[in-house]
């Protein structure tokens, strides 16, 4: 399916509709020029060494089919195929290059991959390594700590989802509570991790709700969650991100100098406490090397560090709650042995009193948040970036280029999971000593090597929590027992579209 650039034309694949002349005006000009233009590289003209093909998809192809059309032409076209999104050339690989191009760092670069695809390309001038500074406080700061990290989180689990049936407890069970789902598990989120990095005397509510709205601001400031839904956004993509920072520069400063007012008070305060939050931990060994202050230029880096969390751990953690309960929602028969997991957890009030320990003992709940993120559709998962002309696959990938595996070929594929692999089975994993938290290559929504992502950790551990207190206080079902996938290709950032009802359980 490559591009004759002299007729401009542009062929589907096989059971696809063919483009041709008639169907170039649903092109704009700028469309057919790019693919054109891509076309006559992938055919090698003007450069060394073989090019992959180039291959035309629709829109309708890429944002509401994604899985299904990238699959055919891998199908027909082989291991490594060029295709023309928001008019940028993306590279797209089957399974069997997955592990090389996901953990050979020296050609394929994570972090020149991430901060492009989030807008921050900028980011890559600093002196130190955003991507670095963050993997390296979250291994130290979280991963490192998740018993103490749990025990601080696990009031606020138990206060917010409790919070959302103790008033309607003494009604019937059949009584049901519809749930803003998405906003709870954010809110959740932002208080915890509000709590990780500046310690609980800072949850205030227009400190949580600041950090909220930070959250989500930044996600879409970097086109990673409405992009894909308008016809503006993906056409437009540099006019319609500068109308989004121009919007969130009007209606966001406030929340943004309110975080950063804390986190400068604190790392300029000379007061000393024995707080394990992130940023105390930061400002004293700074202080320790800097004669008893942390330098200005310290506190801008911790800040951007610390937005940078709030991004990465907020927004996407929230997202992975609402799926997993919404699944959960639609297979209630994996209610029971869930609850009975954590049975010994309940104390003589009736209430779940949660650890760390308890949370990894919930095997059942885990294989069923492993068997969410491998079928819940992800297609392009995590990218890299080409640091010179590399060999893949027979071909050669011009330096600069991105290249992302397309993880349906691993998730659903029957060589790594049976036959069965497209079947969603809630205990396949337990007993197989494969938590939700391992990744390879055959299952990797975390990332995978160097880069896989450190706070995987507290992701799982915060969706556990959700999911249990849920689970005792109340059962959750769907309206009309169905939920709806609104971005099929951002499904990581998009939660599913549903009603969550809730059920309360009166207590003994």
């Amino acid at each position: 399916m490559q591009i004759r650039s002299s007729q401009l034309l542009i062929h589907k694949a096989k059971g696809d509709v063919k483009l041709g002349r008639s169907r170039l005006s649903s092109l704009s000009f700028c469309q057919c020029t790019m693919r054109s233009f891509y076309a006559f590289i992938g055919n090698g003209h003007g450069l060394e060494g073989k090019r992959p093909p180039i291959v035309a998809l629709s829109e309708e192809d890429i944002y509401h089919h994604p899985a299904q059309a990238y699959e055919k032409v891998i199908k027909k076209y082989g291991p490594v195929v060029g295709v023309v999104r928001n008019n940028r050339l993306e590279y797209i690989t089957d399974h069997s290059v997955t592990a090389h191009v996901l953990t050979a760092d020296a050609m394929f670069s994570f972090e020149q991959a991430s901060l492009q695809n989030l807008n921050l390309g900028f980011l890559l001038s600093l002196q130190q390594s955003l991507v670095k500074g963050l993997d390296v406080i979250v291994q130290e700061s979280i991963t490192a700590k998740m018993e103490h990290i749990v025990d601080s989180l696990v009031p606020i689990f138990q206060h917010h989802i409790a919070s959302l049936t103790e008033s309607n407890s003494e009604r019937r069970e059949s009584y049901s509570i519809p749930v803003d789902l998405e906003s709870v598990a954010r809110r959740m989120m932002a208080e915890s991790i509000l709590t990780i990095i500046f310690g609980k005397k800072h949850t205030k509510p227009a400190t949580i709700h600041a950090v909220e709205k930070v959250a989500v601001d930044i996600t879409a400031a970097n086109g990673n969650r409405f992009q894909n839904l308008g016809y503006f956004s993906r056409n437009f993509p540099g006019l319609w991100l500068r109308l989004i920072w121009l919007k969130i520069t009007i209606s966001s400063v406030p929340h943004y100098l309110r975080i950063s007012y804390i986190a400068f008070k604190e790392m300029g305060s000379r007061e000393s406490n024995d707080s394990e939050s992130i940023l105390d931990v930061f400002a004293k060994q700074c202080k320790a090397r800097n004669g008893g202050c942390v330098p200005f230029l310290d506190k801008i880096w911790m800040i951007v560090v610390m937005f940078g969390l709030i991004f990465a751990s907020v927004h996407q953690t929230a997202i992975l709650i609402v799926w997993v309960l919404f699944e959960l929602a639609k297979q209630p028969q994996f209610l029971e042995t869930f609850r009975k997991e954590v049975a010994d957890q309940i104390d003589e009030d009736g209430d779940l009193c949660l650890n760390y320990a308890a949370l990894k003992d919930a095997r059942h709940l885990d294989s069923f948040i492993r068997e969410v993120m491998r079928t819940k559709g992800d297609t392009l998962l995590t990218a890299r970036l080409t640091t010179a002309d590399v060999p893949l696959a027979g071909y050669i990938i011009p330096k600069g280029s991105f290249v992302t595996p397309l993880a349906t070929r691993s998730h659903m594929n029957e060589e790594y999971h049976g036959k069965n692999a497209k079947e969603f089975i809630g205990d396949r994993w337990v007993g197989m000593e494969k938590p939700a938290v391992m990744v390879s290559n055959s299952y990797f929504p975390w990332g995978l090597g160097r880069w896989a992502c450190p706070g995987r950790f507290l992701a799982v551990a915060a969706v556990k929590m959700a999911v249990l207190y849920l689970i005792t206080n109340a059962t959750p079902r769907l309206k009309d027992d169905k939920y709806r996938i609104r971005d099929p290709l951002n499904i990581i950032l998009v939660p599913p579209e549903g009603q969550l009802l809730l059920y309360p359980i009166r207590k003994q």
